[in-house]
């Protein structure tokens, strides 16, 4: 028998941003675990498009938790609450990527839990880790190349 890898506040919070059709990326380790990577992670990296888009509110709303867009730069936006607790971040910038857009048009879904998430290419994961440089994401650099080059076509013609 697996666990879920999301509790259900999550992933009702989850398939009603789908649903309103707000557009995100799950980032970080978040996304590399979603694609195979062996680690851990205690969030879910969020990266919206817009943060003033009023449908991320109805969404934290629909899972009993709250959407607090942050107030004029001095307190980054935030999603808690009963049942969302502190597992999402939100996700203002990363290191080495491009515009949302672009990173966005490159993703593919992955079903986790029966949910449809769209994580950042681990790929482009790897470039932002390694743009970031801090001790943490060098760390988990040799695990996320090895669990790319092992997904690779051409990992296969090799064994």
């Amino acid at each position: 028998m697996s666990l879920p890898a999301l509790a259900a506040a999550e992933r009702v919070f989850l398939e009603a941003l789908n649903q309103l059709e707000v557009r995100y990326l799950v980032v970080g380790m978040s996304a590399a675990v979603v694609q195979g990577a062996p680690g851990v992670t205690q969030d879910i990296d969020l990266w919206f498009e817009r943060l003033d888009d009023p449908r991320i509110g109805q969404a934290a709303k629909t899972a009993g938790g709250v959407w607090v867009s942050g107030s004029f730069g001095m307190r980054p936006p935030s999603i808690g609450g009963l049942g969302l607790e502190d597992r999402f971040d939100v996700v203002l910038h990363l290191h080495g990527l491009r515009d949302f857009e672009s990173e966005y048009a490159e993703s593919c879904t992955e079903m986790v839990d029966a949910v449809p998430l769209k994580p950042l290419p681990l790929e482009r994961v790897i470039v932002s880790k390694r743009a970031a440089n801090r001790l943490k994401d060098r760390a988990q650099l040799p695990a996320l190349e090895a669990t790319l080059a092992a997904a690779r076509p051409e990992a296969d013609s090799e064994t």
